[in-house]
């Protein structure tokens, strides 16, 4: 068998334009994440944005500015509430550093190590001197500051993304279906519309469980005194929200909050912990899941392990719907092979029906 130049320059120019192709995405990754994130918050949040549009009459600029307006207040409540308590804790140890220092000074299973090591003119020395080192800090203030502005920069991008989607997924979905055939197009808009539901009950799945996580350690640490209860409430919530590993770094994290109250809050935390991590993977996260989105557990670690090592935390968090929507669109196909091979198979038996039966008329 030989092959014709013709076909060897096309498989070649074919590989080349593929390998251009991979390589450019590659060199644009990371706007390609912002855009991922983007198109899964604009699909978990357009079964919202189009609710709203029906009942402000169908003006679906308007509802989609309030949705978006609406999740911006409540990540600046949920932001004041975490970060003030702890600006406030940062306050109030600098203010009792002096005090500390002393307190340390005369205690005294340490007061036999300062003694010997010095350990609390150390620290003073450190301090005197520190003023003196700025800046050389200044290089690692401005790189913190960089980080947070890049940051602040690249949510406000998503943001906007996620909000011009949300006007345009009608005029996309319109465009879609004009350059298929009625029966595709029909078929489309049905994948679509499950593949959104599958994001929007998937999304509001995990912060019911995260919201559920939250309450228990939050009511927990205001019962049993431990400080800054609505922030730590949070933040396990948040925690709670990554797949496999959030959920324990939550609970470590609850145990050592209530450890610096008590010892005895923190036994009653770290068992709390315990007991609840079993009832929520056994219990609230199954059924919860199961409702939302039909995922086998050996798909959704397959798909948080491939997505954690592509994306990190962000192809984690993702995994888990992509991994549904997958699964929808792979049902879909499959239903509409078994349709035609059904129709197919149908066709085939009712010819040879037709046959025996003009066989059966010939005959005398």
């Amino acid at each position: 068998m030989t092959i014709s130049t013709r076909t060897l320059v096309r498989v070649l120019l074919t590989a080349t334009a593929f390998l251009v192709v991979i390589l450019l995405l590659w060199e644009v990754r990371a706007i390609l994440q912002l855009v991922l994130i983007a198109a899964f918050l604009a699909l978990a949040l357009n079964p919202i944005v189009t609710v709203l549009e029906r009942r402000l009459g169908n003006r679906r600029g308007v509802a989609a500015v309030l949705v978006v307006l609406g999740v911006v207040v409540l990540l600046m409540l949920f932001l004041a509430a975490l970060l003030t308590p702890l600006y406030e804790e940062m306050r109030s140890f600098a203010t009792r550093a002096p005090q500390l220092i002393d307190e340390l000074r005369n205690w005294g299973v340490f007061k036999r190590f300062d003694d010997r090591y010095n350990f609390v003119q150390r620290l003073e020395e450190a301090a005197q001197q520190y003023s003196g080192r700025l800046p050389a800090q200044a290089g690692n203030l401005l790189g913190v500051a960089t980080a947070v502005v890049t940051g602040f920069g690249k949510a406000l991008t998503v943001l906007f993304m996620t909000l011009f989607l949300l006007l345009e997924i009608p005029r996309f979905l319109r465009a879609a279906t004009e350059l298929l055939r009625p029966g595709a197009a029909d078929r489309s808009l049905v994948v679509f519309d499950q593949v959104n539901g599958t994001i929007a009950r998937w999304t509001a799945g995990v912060l019911f469980i995260a919201t559920i996580a939250g309450t228990v350690t939050g009511v927990t640490a205001w019962f049993l005194g431990v400080p800054f209860a609505l922030a730590l409430a949070l933040l396990v919530g948040v925690l709670d929200v990554i797949p496999l590993v959030g959920a324990t770094i939550g609970s470590i994290v609850a145990v050592l909050v209530a450890l610096t109250h008590s010892l005895t809050a923190g036994i009653v935390m770290l068992v709390l912990a315990v007991v609840y991590q079993f009832v929520e993977n056994h219990i609230i996260q199954p059924v919860v899941m199961r409702k939302s989105i039909d995922v086998s557990p050996f798909i959704v670690i397959v798909a948080v392990l491939i997505g954690a090592s592509l994306l990190g935390i962000i192809g984690a968090l993702l995994a888990i719907p992509i991994a549904g929507s997958v699964q929808v669109v792979l049902r879909q196909v499959l239903e509409a092979r078994r349709s035609r091979m059904a129709a197919e198979r149908q066709l085939m038996l009712d010819l040879d029906d037709g046959t025996v039966i003009a066989v059966e008329r010939e005959s005398p």
